[in-house]
Parts: structure tokens; sequence; C-alpha cells
């Protein structure tokens, strides 16, 4: 009996923080002003979206995993852009619980559908983000498996968490 093929996890991208303007620029990524602001509709929600054009869709971590999202919703969401920027992403906290940890699970299930298609993907945020540490003390189960199931998906992500980071990286961005 052969066994399951590991499921995929993101091949390109970066994890900023804090997500300057220069950090951003490095990439090509420049925050959308107002008047790109989209809704976009895939399976049973609207998402408010910063950007979504055929190449981008650039969003915010608490209305990507707003409550009442299905898993289904991202599959479809994932089959648009090849490039997400997700923005505004909190630090995990092993403490997280109620609609911040529901928030966590979807945020997994949305990072498991953009690597299942095969995306780009930017996640940005103010401070420096460990999954792994919060998911090996968080208290709730099902907090433990979607902050231990984001660590999985974004290890292969660098992370550039400062601006001399980002300016030793180069504007290669490799």
């Amino acid at each position: 009996m052969a066994a399951e093929p590991e499921p995929p996890v993101l091949p390109e991208g970066r994890i900023l923080v804090p997500g300057s303007s220069r950090q951003l620029a490095v990439y090509g990524l420049f925050p959308p002003p107002p008047g790109r602001h989209r809704t976009v509709t895939a399976g049973s929600r609207v998402y408010a979206a910063k950007a979504c054009e055929p190449e981008l869709l650039w969003i915010s971590f608490d209305e990507l995993c707003a409550p009442g999202t299905s898993r289904e919703d991202y599959s479809l969401l994932a089959a648009g852009a090849e490039l997400w920027v997700i923005d505004g992403v909190p630090v995990p906290e092993p403490s997280d619980a109620g609609p911040r940890a529901e928030a966590w699970d979807l945020f997994a299930a949305a990072l498991a559908a953009a690597a299942a298609r095969g995306t780009t993907l930017f996640v940005v945020g103010a401070a420096p983000m460990d999954w792994a540490a919060a998911s090996t003390s968080a208290d709730d189960a099902g907090l433990r498996s979607a902050l231990a199931e984001t660590s999985r998906l974004l290890a292969g992500l660098k992370r550039v968490e400062s601006d001399e980071t980002v300016a030793m990286e180069g504007v290669s961005g490799s």
C-alpha cells in the first residue's frame, strides 16, 4: 500500500514584518488605493478585497477569515488570482479562543486551498509571527491543529522581518 502524498505547501512568496512600503516595493507590491477595492464572490461569501485583478488578490486577514466562510469558498477563491497578499495578519497567541481560534482554522483552510493551486503568497503582519511556537503551547486542540497546519503550509516561505533584511536580500528578492 502506497503512502499518501504529502499535502502541498506554499511554494513561493514571503512573510513580511512589518510590511513596510519598502519591503512591499522590493517585490513590486504597492498597497492598493481605495479606488481599486473590489467585492469578490466565491461560493457563499462576498469578500471586500483591497484589490482583485486576474493576477492579484489583496485582502485582509479579518476579511478572509470572517465567520461564516466555508472551506469550499476558499477553493473557489483560489481558482482566481495567482498572487495573494494577505495583510493585517495578527500574531498568533496560544490563548486565542472563540472567534480568533475559528479565524486561525479558516486561515489554515485558505492557505491549503492556495497551496493546492500553487499560489504565490505574501503574508503581511505588524509583528513577528511564530505559528509553530503558538501551536505547541495552545490549550485548545482545534487552535493547536490550525496553528500547526499554518506553520507547515508557510514553512517554505522566507521571512523578511525588517527593512534591513530586505536590503540584504536585494531587489531580486531571492
